[in-house]
């Protein structure tokens, strides 16, 4: 008898336990967005695009005394394995002035036989440079939907602020294109 209330509590020990344990690991699920927000904000890494105004623009470009001057931008794509889409910068590279606004356009076709709704998840090195590049208008800041076949030109309107340090010769707009969620079709 002493035994059977012994092997109970050991199971009920067990129970406990790895009921713990879930929990633990569905808390730590929650704490992963901000603890990796926290993490590239002090590494200085991934470091997110804010978007801008026009007149946050001319507000910026009446505070800086900055003589305006040529950045080289290049623009990259890539697209998630799990996704058959061509996906690409219609200009490769451009010269932006500081100060200016700038439009360039990416092409984005669905060569699935089914609807598709990606998301865009930009980047800019270097790391550093990243707050100087502001994005007025992107296809990035939405999820896009293409249906089977369909093509579009996605344009992205930034500018470069005349703040920019001059050890910045290029800047690299680069966007990494993945599956959000296939809609009902």
């Amino acid at each position: 008898m002493h035994e059977v209330n012994s092997d109970q509590q050991q199971t009920r020990r067990l129970s406990l336990s790895l009921a713990l344990v879930a929990v633990l690991m569905f808390g730590f699920g929650f704490a992963l967005v901000p603890l990796y927000d926290t993490l590239c904000r002090i590494l200085g890494i991934n470091v997110k695009v804010e978007q801008v105004t026009l007149a946050q623009i001319n507000a910026a470009a009446d505070a800086q005394q900055v003589l305006a001057r040529d950045v080289r931008i290049e623009l990259v794509t890539t697209v998630s394995e799990q996704l058959d889409w061509s996906f690409y910068p219609l200009v490769k590279t451009l010269s932006a002035t500081t100060g200016d606004s700038n439009k360039v356009l990416f092409y984005a076709k669905n060569n699935t036989d089914h609807a598709v709704t990606v998301q865009a998840i930009p980047s800019i090195t270097p790391t550093p440079g990243a707050k100087y590049l502001r994005k007025i208008q992107c296809f990035c800041f939405e999820r896009q939907t293409l249906q089977p076949g369909e093509s579009v030109k996605m344009p992205v309107v930034f500018y470069v602020d005349p703040a920019l340090p001059e050890q910045y010769q290029t800047l690299t707009l680069a966007y990494a294109l993945f599956v959000v969620e296939d809609p009902p079709g």
